[in-house]
C-alpha cells in the first residue's frame, strides 16, 4: 500500500508538471492593433463555437483560430519558463492557429516568424506543409492555390517537405511551397530593401524587431552583391503553374 501511495504520487507530480508545462509554452498576446476575434472550438461537438475578442496578454490555446480584420495586426510571443522561444507577428486579413508550440497553421493571409535561436517550426496551409530548422527571420504568406510563399529576410538553416526533400535556405530569395504531398516551386531573388519598406509585419508595430540588426546586415549584403539588379516583388500564385509578378522601375523604389 505504501508503494502503491508513492507511485500515485509521482504520477500526479509528472501531470501536474506537465500541465503547468504545457501552460508556460502557450503563446501570449503582447500587441493588438485593430479588431481580432479568436474563434476557439468546443469539446463537446453539440455546442457552437465561442468567438471572443483578442485582450493583451490574452493565452492562445492550442486549436484556437486567430482572425484578424482588415488593418488590423497583433503579435505574440511563446516562452518555456524564462527561456525564450519565438516571436510571431499576424497580419492583416489572416486566420491562423497553432497546433502546437512548434506547429502553425495559415488558412490566410500572412505572418512573421523571428527566433534568433536554432529550432524547428511546421507550417502548414490548406495544402502545403514544410518545416524550418535554423534561425532567422521569415514571412509566410498564403497563396490562393492553397501553398504558401517562404520569404526569409535573415535566415539560416534548411526547410523540408515531403516530395522535395531538403533544401539550404538563402536569405533574400523566396521559395513557392505546394501541393499534397508538398513540393518545392520555383524560388526567386527578393529585393530585400523594398520588402522592409512596404511590409507592415515589419515597419508597422511599435517596438522593433529583436533581429533588426541581422536584417540590415541581410540587405547590406544583398545590396552589395545584386546592385539594384533585381527591382521585383511576387505576387500572389493563382494556380500551380501561374504567378503573378509585379516589377517596379527606378522612380517607384524612392
Amino acid at each position: 500500500m505504501k508503494h502503491l501511495g508513492i507511485y500515485f504520487f509521482i504520477f500526479a507530480a509528472v501531470h501536474t508538471a506537465a500541465f503547468f508545462l504545457v501552460g508556460e509554452t502557450k503563446p501570449v498576446a503582447n500587441y493588438i492593433h485593430g479588431k481580432i476575434e479568436v474563434i476557439s472550438e468546443q469539446e463537446n461537438p453539440s455546442s457552437q463555437n465561442t468567438i471572443s475578442t483578442l485582450r493583451i496578454n490574452d493565452h492562445i490555446n492550442l486549436g484556437d483560430l486567430i482572425c484578424t480584420g482588415k488593418g488590423s495586426r497583433s503579435e505574440f510571443s511563446t516562452q518555456f519558463g524564462e527561456e525564450y522561444l519565438y516571436t510571431c507577428r499576424l497580419g492583416s486579413q489572416s486566420v491562423m492557429s497553432w497546433t502546437n508550440r512548434n506547429t502553425i497553421f495559415l488558412h490566410s493571409g500572412s505572418f512573421l516568424y523571428t527566433n534568433s535561436n536554432t529550432s524547428q517550426i511546421n507550417v502548414s496551409s490548406i495544402e502545403a506543409n514544410a518545416s524550418f530548422k535554423g534561425s532567422g527571420t521569415i514571412i509566410i504568406e498564403a497563396t490562393q492555390n492553397g501553398g504558401f510563399k517562404f520569404i526569409p529576410i535573415e535566415a539560416r538553416g534548411t526547410l523540408t517537405t515531403d516530395s522535395g526533400g531538403t533544401i539550404p535556405i538563402k536569405s533574400g530569395r523566396m521559395i513557392l511551397v505546394l501541393g499534397n504531398p508538398t513540393y518545392f516551386g520555383d524560388a526567386y531573388d527578393f529585393d530585400l530593401m523594398l520588402l522592409i519598406k512596404t511590409s507592415r509585419l515589419i515597419n508597422s508595430y511599435p517596438n522593433p524587431l529583436e533581429s533588426f540588426g541581422r536584417i540590415s546586415l541581410s540587405v547590406y549584403s544583398q545590396e552589395l552583391k545584386l546592385k539594384g539588379k533585381y527591382n521585383a516583388l511576387i505576387g500572389d500564385a493563382i494556380s500551380d503553374d501561374k504567378l503573378q509578378l509585379w516589377t517596379f522601375g527606378e522612380n517607384n523604389l524612392k
